[in-house]
Formats: C-alpha cells, structure tokens, sequence
C-alpha cells in the first residue's frame, strides 16, 4: 500500500509539474501583511475563548525542501511579487487552536484566511496550489477546508456571501488531521469552472471545544503557504497578424512591446518601440554615423500569457536601409528565434536591402525556415553597418504563424526514438530509428523540476547515482521536434 502511494503521489507531482512549465503565474503574493494587497485577510467569526493573535497570524515558517512532500523546489517561487513587482518578505499564515503550557484545551473556533479576489474573465484554465501543513492536529475535532465565492467582498463577514466547498475536488492534499504531522503538503484546485468572473479563494479552520487529550484530541495549528494563481497558456491562432498586433482569431497583444536586440544606444527616437506593431511611421530608428553591430536591431517578445509560436512568414517594412543611406553597402538583415532570449537560430538567409525590396510605404515578405516554436523573434543586421541617414528603421514587422509545422517534427521525433530498458537501475539508453532525426538535446528532470542531466546528443545516461523515483526525459531534435517521456529508475 505505500509503495503504491508513493507512486501515485510522484505521478501526481510529475503531472503538476507539467503543468507548471507550461503556465503563467498571474498572482502571488508573500502574506508580509494582512491586507488584501499582500494577498489575504482574517474573518474570526468564533474564537471560543482563545486570543485573537493567535488566529491567522503571520509566522516565518514557509514551506521548503527540507519539511514538503513532494519536495518543494524553492526556485520555482517567484522573486517578486505577482503582479505587484516588489521584493517578497515571504510569511506563512497560521491558525492556532490550542493554549496552555503544556498545551491543555482545544477551543471552539471559526476562521477563515479569505485570499485576495482573482478576475479571471480573460484567465485559461486557471487554477490556485497552496501548500498547507498540521502541527500536532489529532483526532476529528479540528478540520481545514478550501472555499469559493462569487460574490464575496473584503472586509464582509463570509455568511454574506455565497460559497462552494472545493475540499473534495483538491489534486494533491490539503493538511488534515493525524496525517503527515509537521510536513507541508501539497493541493491544487481547478478553477475552470470560476472562468470569466471574479472569485475569491479562501481557507477555512474548524475546530470544537472537546476535552484536550494529548495524542489523542488536540487541535494543534495549521499552516497556509505559497499560495498562488495560475492560468494555461494560450495557444496563438494559426494564421497572418495585423499590423497592429493581433492575430487572424482576434487574439490581442501576441507580442510585449518590441525592444533593441542589443542595446538603445544603437537607436534613436526611442519612446516610440510600441509603434512598431503598429501602422504609425515614427518609431525607433538606428543610430545616424554610428557603426551598427552585427545582431543588433528589433526583438519581439511573445507576451507571457501564450505559447511560444512557429512563425513561418513575417512582412517587413523597412525604410532607408539601401546602399545610399550607409556603408559599406546596402544593409543585411536576418530573422533569429529564441526560447532564451541568449542562444539564436537562422531562420532566414541574409537580406540586402535593395530599392526593389525595401522602402517606406511597403511591405515585403520573408518565408522562414522553421519547424520549431519560439518565445523571442529579432529582425537583425546580420553584418555591421553605418547609417548616414537619420531615418533607418523597421517601421512595422506583420507575422504568419502555422503550428501546423511543429507536428510533424514532433511525430517525426517520437517514430524515430526508442527510450530503454524503463523502468532502468543501471543504464538508459536512447535509440535512434532514422537518421533523419538529428538530436539537439536531452535532458533528465526529477520531480521538483530540477535538470539532473543535459547533454547535446543521445547516448546512454548512467543513472546508478541517480535517486529512485520517476522523472521526466525531455529529448530535443534539430529539426524542431520536442518529445517528453516518464522514465522510472529503480
């Protein structure tokens, strides 16, 4: 029976994981205060007799990697608040039930931790994890829940709204009573069907007034921690953009506003980088008798709320880039993709800037060469040159995106490769069906999302020292395929 249960629990975590590496934290807060602007308010609708600042407290015990099952990994928590910004002074609230020295009663008490309300009108698949954690809860006289509300408004008593008992629906664990003492758990709550409108989330602690039994009745404390809301990123339609950052399906603000690959000092007139998503004629524009490095020009950045995208066509219009307005000739561009905004593929030839291809007023294409998705895209001199006129710039960049070419290097990828023996306790091997696929990548990630392994081909992976337990192996080919795999080392 524990064997099983710890499989299911690595399954779990694995599956969670996957969805944390494809989601966008849209809110996440450190509890520093009770206010609604540090993520939480306290309702005590009943203290029984214990003290009031004994009850949703702020404490500095958060969860890490030492006290969490599953291992919590601590450089998944956000740096700074979400979406405030600022530096986290991360706290954890509490819910302390019994008092004494030793402790000697239980009270009768109703609290609630009520989270700062989510609009999710515009929100894909959100959902809320929290991990939650008993000190010293046994017996039936002490219960935490999670909660929903429509309708609730901060600083409200909670019988003035409407509510839903989510407890049952968690994935994971919520803390409860004799279970796991004194180790945080895991939960997660799918809120999809919340999907366009506000909600509030909130926890609530129960607990009676019986006699205090040590070991055997006392209601101890509850932990919340690292609380936090995400939603699944949006996949981009397939199809031609707009000049003015919209996609063929009416999805708005596919790109954050543009930016120098490299530098603005390379630029001038650059209040203007929205622009060029844009129709307008003023936007940033190169720096006049400066020498223009190679890879320096116009990046675009995939807006965080989507997937990365395949672009497979952008229409440029470029003005005063031809062999009259800088040296040593006409100018050379090239469009790069990144997923890490530091490593950069070709995804086109060259580009001279001829008066046949190039000018104010019109548009010109260029197919690429892609079959993989990218969150970063740059329009780049792909040699230096120096402008001599004040007016050389990417006045608008209109994209094609057609997902459709990521399937077929992904199915590619997944006929051509054989992952074995798995489960393994000794060697893992990875074989290659074709030799049309080209392998890019691979790499072993365990359960916290930690990469244990990289490497830049296919060859066996000794994992003799590596932990017991499943992992995910993320393979990566050349030709734009991703394929990921649940492999068990024994």
């Amino acid at each position: 029976m524990k064997k099983t249960t710890l499989q299911l629990m690595l399954f779990l975590t694995l599956g969670l994981f996957a969805f944390s590496i494809s989601a966008q934290t849209i809110y996440y807060e450190d509890f520093r205060y009770e206010n609604e602007g540090r993520g939480f308010t306290v309702q005590k609708v009943a203290l029984g007799g214990q003290a009031a600042n004994q009850v949703g407290k702020r404490v500095s015990d958060v969860v890490d990697a030492s006290d969490s099952s599953p291992a919590f990994n601590e450089s998944s928590r956000p740096a700074n608040r979400i979406p405030n910004g600022a530096v986290r002074q991360q706290r954890t609230i509490a819910f302390t039930n019994t008092s004494g020295s030793p402790a000697d009663t239980n009270y009768e008490i109703e609290a609630w931790a009520l989270m700062t309300s989510q609009d999710l009108s515009s929100a894909n698949a959100p959902k809320v994890s929290f991990w939650t954690q008993q000190r010293y809860v046994v017996g039936g006289g002490a219960a935490l829940t999670v909660w929903v509300s429509e309708d609730y408004s901060h600083g409200s008593a909670p019988n003035t709204a409407t509510w839903t008992n989510e407890t049952a629906n968690i994935t994971g664990a919520i803390a409860t009573s004799g279970v796991s003492p004194q180790t945080y758990v895991f939960g997660e709550l799918d809120l999809s069907a919340y999907t366009g409108n506000s909600v509030t989330v909130a926890f609530k602690m129960e607990t009676d007034n019986s006699p205090f039994n040590s070991g055997v009745s006392q209601h101890g404390t509850f932990y919340i921690s690292d609380v936090r809301f995400d939603a699944a990123l949006e996949d981009v339609a397939n199809g031609a953009f707009s000049a003015l950052n919209t996609s063929s399906s009416g999805q708005t603000n596919i790109f954050n506003t543009p930016s120098a690959s490299m530098s603005d000092s390379n630029f001038s007139n650059t209040s203007k980088w929205a622009d060029v998503l844009t129709t307008a004629t003023s936007v940033p524009r190169l720096a006049n008798g400066v020498l223009i490095p190679i890879g320096e020009g116009y990046k675009f950045e995939v807006a965080s709320k989507y997937n990365p995208i395949a672009v497979t066509q952008v229409r440029y219009v470029l003005a005063n880039g031809t062999s009259n307005k800088g040296a040593p000739d006409e100018s050379q561009w090239i469009v790069q993709g990144s997923n890490d905004d530091t490593n950069w593929d070709d995804l086109s030839a060259a580009v001279g800037m001829f008066s046949g291809n190039s000018g104010a007023g019109s548009e010109y294409p260029i197919t690429l060469t892609t079959s993989q998705a990218y969150r970063y895209y740059r329009f780049v001199l792909s040699k230096a040159w120096t402008p001599n006129s004040n007016f050389t710039a990417l006045q608008q960049l209109d994209f094609t995106v057609d997902n459709s070419v990521l399937s077929t290097a992904n199915n590619k990828l997944s006929q051509a490769l054989k992952v074995y023996p798995n489960p393994t306790n000794s060697i893992l091997n990875i074989g290659t069906k074709s030799t049309n696929v080209n392998i890019k990548n691979v790499k072993l990630i365990d359960i916290t999302g930690k990469v244990i392994y990289s490497n830049t081909n296919a060859k066996p992976i000794n994992v003799k020292n590596y932990s017991k337990g499943l992992y995910l192996l993320r393979l990566e080919s050349q030709e734009g395929g991703v394929l990921t795999k649940k492999v068990v080392l024994k």
